[in-house]
């Protein structure tokens, strides 16, 4: 692939008890030629990508992959996961505080002290109760979605651990079934995903994102559904509006994704056939505040069939979770080597090369790598 790995910003969405099938897809991205700089990641995908970064940091992810399989196989049934809590009953926050995943975090997950330590950014997203104040242009404004940032001191002594450990399990605090946790100078926090269940625009801000090759989002949902889904009675109708909800933010975000990767490319090939001027370009990317951005390939890691089950079924079922890890095991595997193999092809270690334009249906949209990898499959 040239001369450096390809440099990738990894996210991890939510998906409760499916968030095995992610763990089985890290399983096969630590063995990828691939070098991890960031991971951003929301609900059941923060705890993910903790024990990833622990991973990364003591520069051995394919144990840290091996033991985040361990916990999806071996850990997760529901009475290890969930703790009843008849305060937070009581106060009608949740059936369930923390305290099991924090256990199951602070046994598998200690502090660490290699002789040269891998440099790691993990990026959370919190959903805050009482919201954060931003802005609109010039105008004060509230929202609901906080990044708690961590870096590879964090996970070098059972105080910085610790704060990433809270961050990870009120990231995953799924409202009514986990209560609320209080995170200092945020308050009282929620599930990531209810704000943003793929965090895509946090991998490529910063000195760290302007880094990046490439994108790689694992989720578990289908990119497209070939048959209807069930909506008959209350539950499989709610459980469908929530993920419409999120698949939804998903679609929308890979869309304007490789659509700035079309409008990146569109402004190289300006420049190679001599109408613009590197300056020139510079200057329309700082104007549409670009500035600093360039190509980057999005890659997804997603089941080709809806994954069996609930959210929740694989709690109650070693089985299944086994069925999901082989699975996000066996799709990373096609995804990254399809996606290596291109990479290999395009030769160019500086850039990551444009994706083509025939999926996702508007013109001259490029499509993603996992796409090229279903056609060469096929």
């Amino acid at each position: 692939m040239g001369n450096h790995k390809k440099r990738i910003a990894v996210v991890l969405a939510g998906a409760v008890a499916q968030g095995a099938f992610e763990a089985g897809a890290i399983r096969a991205l630590v063995r990828a030629d691939v070098e991890i700089v960031r991971i951003v990641a929301a609900s059941s995908g923060a705890l993910n990508g903790t024990v990833l970064a622990a991973g990364l940091r003591t520069r051995d992810a394919i144990a840290g992959a091996e033991t985040l399989a361990t916990l999806w196989r071996d850990h997760a049934e529901w009475n290890e996961v969930f703790h009843a809590s008849l305060r937070d009953l009581l106060k009608r926050d949740g059936l369930s505080d923390q305290k099991r995943l924090l256990g199951l975090l602070r046994e598998h997950v200690p502090p660490s002290q290699p002789d040269d330590p891998a440099p790691i950014n993990l990026r959370l997203i919190v959903a805050a109760l009482h919201g954060c104040t931003s802005s609109i242009g010039a105008r004060p404004a509230t929202t609901f979605e906080s990044v708690r940032d961590f870096h590879t001191g964090d996970f070098a002594t059972v105080e910085g651990l610790g704060g990433v450990f809270t961050a990870a399990v009120a990231s995953s605090a799924l409202p009514l079934v986990f209560a609320p946790v209080d995170l200092p100078g945020v308050g009282p926090c929620i599930d990531g995903g209810a704000v943003n269940n793929t965090p895509m625009k946090w991998a490529l801000d910063g000195a760290i994102g302007a880094e990046v090759d490439a994108i790689v989002v694992v989720a578990t949902s289908v990119e497209h559904r070939s048959d209807a889904a069930d909506v008959t009675g209350f539950l499989p109708y709610v459980g469908h509006v929530v993920n419409m909800l999120i698949q939804e933010r998903l679609y929308r975000d890979l869309r304007e994704s490789e659509q700035l990767n079309a409008g990146l490319a569109a402004l190289d090939d300006m420049v190679a056939r001599g109408e613009l001027s590197p300056a020139q370009r510079e200057g329309v990317q700082r104007a549409l505040g670009l500035a600093g951005r360039r190509v980057v390939d999005i890659l997804t890691i997603r089941p080709l069939t809806q994954l069996p089950g609930t959210a929740f079924s694989g709690f109650f079922d070693a089985s299944l979770r086994a069925e999901y890890l082989e699975a996000g095991y066996l799709r990373g595997l096609e995804v990254l080597g399809a996606a290596e193999r291109e990479w290999r092809k395009a030769g160019q270690p500086d850039r990551a090369p444009a994706a083509r334009s025939e999926e996702h249906g508007a013109p001259g949209e490029p499509r993603s790598a996992a796409a090229s990898a279903d056609d060469r499959a096929d």
